[in-house]
């Protein structure tokens, strides 16, 4: 394979992982150059944050292409990693001398390094240390080259930010974005929504929060659960949706804990050295939705009796005992039931805070869960059977609910008809809710326009409206059930609630990487992943379509390859 190829599929940044594993596995097809399979090799390390062992990979290979265009990739990636482990020395040496032997370097992949030299200026510039300079180098063409084009628009952007103007810095990561979207480089996207929500969440409250709605929804889009860029997107949400009192805080604090549960010790320490803030914090903002009784805590019956003095409410109008009332407020009774709670919120009127006693959210989330489940329980069992089990099947795949939900006893209860609203739970209950809620609108354009002052919320007219991080996952698995043979769907189903959870991760990734996948455009011919034979049985019986089911197929690699094979044989 040609250099110039190569360089074209890395336009995806980290979504390319596919086309690179594809690539490696038919190195006899492709012929590649010498270096590149180290340099692939660097890549992937480098998107796990196995940052030493990419360094070490380098300094063993960068010798072997010394002054090819690998070589210069090499020093690229070299940089970034330097940047990441703060050693600025390393990140100066590089820079200067890709500055130097820029008129040698090949046109072919000048706009990486044009890419890599503007990052770095735009972050040191202001550095003490008066090594590093910025030349205008390169022609105009190498900014019309969008992923290139996409880096320099966020790297203006931070100098914007540095400068202190944070709207116009604003504008030029949303052209950044939408520069990026067509490419598409999801790391880039999601760089420039992330941006535009932490560099103003203490400079215009409003622009900030709006912002976390694209963000919570690309970064979910394109990234499984424990990749760091879902982290650093859920921490910057949680953190602004937090200090602005938004009602969806905590359900971004409930994903951010599951997606925290499913690393491993060394994952967890590095993210909680990145994120420390915001994972001490997830504790009081993370509950269940189990009926169960609360304990009668000090924050709990201060408030109640805040409240209630306040508003100066009648214990008649509260719907309560007088005995039960004072038992509790003088700490004698130490649990309140879930009903005696919300007799007691719903006849008062207050504030919705982050500070509030987690029992009394839990009762407005419950609250809502049922109003919205009242007329949606009738639009669901007026579906067809085949309709409910794929609707319902989708929206179980889409949410951290499932790990509550009963799905054999929900999906019998479908098919013989037999699936009755009171004995539904919560937890099945939002489910069904989910079904019905529509993707909004995603208008990145109207950031800066759509600018009006945050609602306040009161528990009189609080609703909590479903994650983007949700919709966007459905999005992803609706192209694949669109696809399914719907002969075999009850078979799909039926296979997959008998995988063990390990198998059901890897289908469930091997679902959302098909509507990754799905629309996937300008990759050339020769480049597009074919069906292994593998997978050519299952994907042939549920009449998948064969180029996402082959992209999809080669974002695993190694061990988890082997597994994913296996898991799919359980399905034909």
């Amino acid at each position: 394979m040609r250099i110039k190829e190569f360089v074209h599929i890395l336009d995806f940044g980290v979504f390319s992982k596919p086309f690179l594993n594809y690539i490696i596995d038919s190195e006899n097809d492709f012929k590649l150059e010498k270096g590149i399979r180290e340099y692939i090799k660097v890549l992937k390390l480098v998107w796990e944050m196995e940052y030493e062992e990419a360094l070490k990979t380098i300094d063993e290979n960068i010798n072997r292409v010394k002054n090819t265009s690998i070589y210069f990739l090499f020093l690229c990636e070299k940089m970034s990693i330097s940047n990441k482990l703060r050693n600025i020395e390393e990140v100066f040496k590089i820079y200067n001398e890709l500055r130097i032997k820029f008129d040698h370097i090949s046109e072919i992949i000048r706009g990486i390094v044009v890419e890599a030299l503007c990052n770095n200026y735009q972050m040191y510039k202001d550095h003490t240390n008066e090594e590093i300079q910025l030349t205008r180098f390169w022609s105009k063409k190498y900014e019309e080259i969008a992923p290139v084009k996409g880096f320099i628009l966020i790297s203006q952007a931070r100098g914007k930010k540095n400068e202190g103007n944070y709207i116009e810095a604003a504008k030029l990561n949303i052209q950044a974005f939408k520069t990026l979207k067509d490419v598409p480089h999801p790391s880039g996207m999601v760089g420039a929504l992330n941006n535009i929500s932490w560099w103003l969440k203490d400079v215009d409250k409003n622009i900030s929060l709006n912002s976390t709605l694209p963000l919570g929804f690309y970064a979910s889009y394109y990234f499984d659960d424990n990749n760091y860029k879902v982290f650093n997107s859920l921490d910057t949400i949680f953190q602004v949706q937090k200090n602005n009192n938004d009602p969806m805080v905590y359900e971004t604090a409930f994903i951010f804990s599951k997606c925290l549960s499913k690393v491993d010790k060394e994952r967890y320490n590095a993210l909680n050295r990145k994120c420390r803030k915001s994972i001490n914090h997830l504790k009081y903002f993370v509950f269940n939705l189990d009926s169960n009784y609360y304990l009668n805590t000090k924050t709990l019956r201060n408030f109640i009796k805040q409240e209630i003095e306040k508003e100066q409410v009648s214990i008649k109008e509260l719907n309560i005992s007088k005995r039960t009332l004072n038992d509790f407020l003088s700490g004698k009774r130490k649990y309140l039931q879930p009903n005696t709670l919300r007799n007691i919120i719903e006849n008062l009127e207050f504030e919705i805070n982050s500070s509030l006693a987690i029992p009394i959210i839990k009762e407005l989330k419950k609250k809502d869960i049922d109003q919205k489940f009242e007329e949606n329980f009738y639009k669901f069992m007026r579906l067809k059977i085949e309709k409910q089990l794929s609707e319902f099947f989708t929206s179980y795949l889409v949410h951290y609910y499932k790990q509550e939900v009963k799905l054999e006893k929900v999906i019998k209860g479908i098919e013989s008809g037999s699936l009755i609203k009171e004995r539904c739970d919560y937890y099945t209950r939002e489910l069904i809710n989910s079904i019905f809620e529509k993707t909004p609108k995603l208008d990145v354009d109207s950031l800066l326009t759509n600018n009006q002052e945050q609602k306040t919320y009161t528990n009189k007219d609080i609703t909590f409206k479903e994650h983007p991080f949700y919709l966007a996952r459905k999005e992803l698995v609706k192209r694949f059930m669109k696809d399914l043979n719907k002969i075999h769907l009850q078979e799909f189903i039926e296979n997959y609630i008998k995988a063990n959870s390990k198998q059901k991760d890897i289908i469930e990734r091997y679902i959302m990487n098909y509507g990754r996948y799905y629309e996937i455009k300008n990759i050339p011919k020769e480049l597009t992943p074919k069906v292994p034979k593998e997978i050519d049985q299952f994907v042939k019986e549920y009449t998948l379509k064969r180029i996402p089911s082959a992209i999809s197929f080669y974002v695993f690699e190694g061990k988890e390859r082997e597994e994913l094979v296996e898991t799919l044989k359980m399905f034909e």
